[in-house]
């Protein structure tokens, strides 16, 4: 599929009074086709995101990129990551409810499957990703991607609906270990289908996504890791939406 066959338009929608715009791409007259929520970085729906939603729509799948922030909300240095994703990551149940909103958005759209859905999310989209999951949200699978692991809303036994996979970098100091055993360990507690692969001497951010200045002590691009968890996503999607 050629990017002419692909149409994206913005699609307005609500959390509570907070005015939010995803972006949705899919092929041109696509109707019920599986669809993918892409949950992005810090950065938000900016063009690196929907420049990856585009090459998932050329797979087949129609997507749409959830709006974290509000309408033109693009965060970028000098700003620092940790100051933006902040008040999302200390409120969990705000954060799953601006999900759902953009999962009930895209799920009405009719170029989607409502019922084949997947997630993948980016840094603090990862963490998202994984939040719907636990909250039990009628997803097919999700795949985080150097997300944020911790849980303070953890999930209740047999909740989560959704095949989990998470792809980590093993030289993430964002996310030690100790956040990885402990997920672990959650994620047996609530008998969850769940996979986690781990990137040797990848730091966080290793896809690219959501890095602050091309490259940071603690995140960068690792075009190896890069290119395998792309086609890991790849593969767990057509897993679980075929």
């Amino acid at each position: 599929m050629t990017t002419e066959e692909l149409k994206a338009i913005p699609i307005p929608y609500k959390d509570n009074d907070r005015t939010l715009e995803g972006y949705l791409v899919a092929r041109r007259g696509a109707r019920n086709v599986p669809g993918v929520l892409v949950v992005p970085t810090w950065r938000n729906v900016d063009a690196g995101i929907c420049h990856r939603a585009d090459r998932l729509a050329n797979h087949g799948y129609t997507v749409f990129v959830a709006d974290l922030f509000g309408v033109g909300i693009r965060p970028a240095p000098p700003e620092l990551p940790m100051s933006v994703v902040a008040p999302l990551l200390a409120d969990r149940a705000s954060f799953r409810r601006r999900l759902t909103a953009a999962l009930e958005t895209f799920q009405v759209r009719s170029e989607c499957a409502r019922n084949k859905i997947a997630a993948v999310g980016y840094c603090l989209g990862g963490c998202g990703v994984l939040e719907l999951a636990r909250a039990g949200a009628p997803l097919r699978g999700i795949v985080a991607l150097h997300g944020i692991l911790s849980a303070p809303m953890p999930t209740e036994p047999n909740a989560i609906r959704a095949k989990v996979l998470v792809l980590h970098g093993a030289a993430d100091p964002v996310v030690p270990f100790s956040e990885v055993t402990t997920f672990a360990e959650e994620m047996r507690s609530a008998r969850a289908n769940w996979e986690i692969d781990i990137y040797g001497d990848a730091r966080h951010s290793f896809t690219g996504e959501g890095v602050a200045n091309k490259a940071t002590p603690e995140a960068g691009l690792h075009p190896q890791s890069e290119d395998r968890s792309w086609q890991t996503t790849l593969r767990f999607l057509k897993e679980v939406l075929t």
